[in-house]
């Protein structure tokens, strides 16, 4: 199941190329994009593993860009 949620505070376009790729690596994620204008982040994933998914895809934020926060 796909999912949209909204960024705030990224940077750059390559800081958000950067969070997708970090994002994709995360056990039971099939996909993840992130757009830089709109400061969007899709993933793609079982729905149920969700609440966990979105803990790590904070942390991988948090590594490239520790001002970067996903909304819920």
């Amino acid at each position: 199941m796909k999912k949209k949620f909204k960024l705030e505070s990224v940077d750059c376009a390559h800081c958000a190329e950067q969070m997708a790729v970090l994002i994709r690596k995360i056990p039971g994620v099939n996909d993840a994009s992130i757009n830089f204008m709109t400061q969007r982040l899709i993933i793609d994933a079982d729905e149920a593993a969700f609440p966990e998914i979105l803990r790590l895809a904070q942390k991988a934020c948090d590594r490239v860009d520790d001002g970067c926060v996903i909304k819920v």
